[in-house]
C-alpha cells in the first residue's frame, strides 16, 4: 500500500511538471517568433534572424521534454507505472496540443487546392506535410524553399524529435538521460561537419533532422544541469550580467551567420561556430529560467508578449499562409512596375501581422484551449483504460 502511494505520487509529480509553467518562457516565445515574423515579412533572405528564432524554439522544446520524460521515466523506477503506459501518455498529451489545428489547416488547405483556390503546384507536399515530413520534401525532393509552407519544416523536426527521444528515454533509466543528451549532440556534431566536408546541399543540412536534434539535446543538457543539486550553472546564470552578455554574444552569432555559412571557411570552423552559437541560445533559455532578475522576468512577462507567447504555436502555424497584401500583383500592377511607396509596404506587413494574430487568437480560443482544459482529464482516461487492459491480461 505505501508502495502505491508512493508511485502515485510519482505519477502526480510527473503530470505536475508537464502542466508547469515557467516564468519568462512565454516572452521568450512570442521574441522567437516575432523574429520568424520579420525574416518572412521585413528581412531580406539573406538574414538569419528567423534561423535564430526557430533554434530558440527547439531549445525550449528540449529544455521542457527532457524534463518531463524524465519525471515520467522516474515514475516507471518507481514500479508505479510501465514504458507503454508512460509512453501512451506523452505522445497522447503531445498529440492533444500540436495536431488539431495542424491538420485542420492542411485539410483546409487541401480542399482550396482541389477548389482551385490555391495553387496545386506544390501538391506533391502534402503527403509530407501530413506525415510530419516537410522537412525531408524540402531538402530531399525540392531542393528549394517552397514559399507558404517553408515554415512547416520546423514543426516536422520537433515531431520526429518526439517520436525518436520519448521512447529511448523512457526505456533507459533516468540517471542515464543527460548522456543521452550527450551522445545526440556529438552525433550531430559529427553529421554537421560529414555534411560540410562532402559538400552537402545548404538546404539539406538546414533541413535534417541530424543537424537539428542535437540543439534540442542541448536544450535537455542545460535543464538537466539546472535541476542537479546545488548547481553552479544555475547560481551563474541566474545573475542578470549572465543574460546580457549570452544575448549580446547570440545576437553577434546571428548577425554574422550568412558570412560564415555561406562562406569557403573550414568545415571544422563552421561546425564550432554552429556548437558555440547553439550553447549560447541553450544557456540563454536556460538563463531565463533562473533568472534572479526581477527586471528581466517582468519584460518578459508583460501582459502582450506573454500573451502572443500562448499564442505562438498557432501564430507560427497561420502566418506563412497569410498573404502580405503590398505583395500581391493586383496591387503592384497599381503602380504600374514602379516600386510600391514605403506606407504600402509597411501596410501590408501591419495587415499580415494583424489578421495572423486574430486567427491564432480565435484558434486558441475556441480550439486549443479548449483541448488543453480537458488535456489531463482525456489522458488519464486513456491511460486507465491501457493500464486495465495490460491488468486484465497479466491475470
Amino acid at each position: 500500500m505505501a508502495r502505491r502511494r508512493l508511485g502515485r505520487a510519482h505519477i502526480d509529480r510527473a503530470t505536475a511538471y508537464m502542466d508547469n509553467r515557467i516564468r519568462g518562457f512565454d516572452g521568450l516565445r512570442a521574441i522567437a517568433v516575432l523574429m520568424v515574423f520579420l525574416q518572412h515579412r521585413v528581412l531580406s533572405a539573406g538574414d538569419e534572424t528567423g534561423h535564430l528564432g526557430v533554434w530558440i524554439f527547439f531549445a525550449l522544446s528540449g529544455f521542457l521534454i527532457t524534463g518531463i520524460l524524465s519525471a515520467q521515466r522516474r515514475t516507471i523506477e518507481t514500479g508505479a507505472s510501465d514504458f507503454f503506459t508512460e509512453l501512451k501518455r506523452f505522445l497522447f498529451r503531445r498529440t492533444l496540443r500540436i495536431f488539431p489545428i495542424y491538420y485542420l489547416l492542411l485539410v483546409i488547405m487541401a480542399v482550396l487546392m482541389m477548389l482551385g483556390h490555391v495553387s496545386p503546384q506544390l501538391k506533391s507536399g502534402l503527403p509530407f506535410h501530413f506525415a510530419y515530413l516537410t522537412n525531408i520534401w524540402i531538402g530531399e525532393v525540392l531542393r528549394y524553399w517552397p514559399g507558404p509552407w517553408s515554415h512547416l519544416w520546423s514543426l516536422s523536426i520537433e515531431e520526429q524529435f518526439y517520436l525518436f527521444f520519448a521512447p529511448l528515454l523512457l526505456l533507459v533509466p533516468a540517471r542515464w538521460h543527460l548522456r543521452v543528451c550527450y551522445a545526440v549532440f556529438v552525433a550531430g556534431m559529427v553529421s554537421l561537419l560529414w555534411m560540410r566536408v562532402t559538400g552537402t546541399p545548404e538546404i539539406v543540412i538546414y533541413t535534417h533532422p541530424l543537424t537539428n536534434f542535437w540543439m534540442l539535446a542541448l536544450g535537455g543538457i542545460g535543464g538537466a544541469w539546472l535541476r542537479m543539486e546545488g548547481s553552479r550553472l544555475r547560481a551563474m546564470l541566474a545573475r542578470p550580467w549572465s543574460f546580457v552578455l549570452l544575448l549580446l554574444g547570440v545576437m553577434a552569432l546571428c548577425a554574422t551567420e550568412p558570412d560564415w555559412a555561406n562562406t569557403t571557411i573550414s568545415a571544422a570552423v563552421y561546425t564550432l561556430l554552429c556548437a558555440l552559437y547553439g550553447i549560447g541560445i541553450a544557456a540563454l533559455v536556460c538563463a531565463v529560467a533562473c533568472s534572479g532578475s526581477a527586471a528581466l522576468v517582468g519584460v518578459l512577462e508583460t501582459p502582450w508578449l506573454a500573451s502572443l507567447g500562448r499564442i505562438s504555436y498557432g501564430f507560427y502555424l497561420y502566418h506563412n499562409f497569410v498573404p502580405d497584401p503590398a505583395r500581391l500583383n493586383r496591387v503592384k500592377a497599381l503602380f504600374h512596375g514602379a516600386g510600391e511607396p514605403v506606407w504600402l509596404r509597411v501596410g501590408g506587413i501591419a495587415i499580415s501581422f494583424g489578421v495572423s494574430l486574430l486567427l491564432a487568437k480565435l484558434s486558441w480560443r475556441f480550439i486549443e484551449a479548449p483541448i488543453l482544459r480537458r488535456k489531463t482529464e482525456w489522458t488519464q482516461r486513456v491511460v486507465n483504460t491501457t493500464q486495465r487492459r495490460a491488468e486484465f491480461y497479466k491475470g
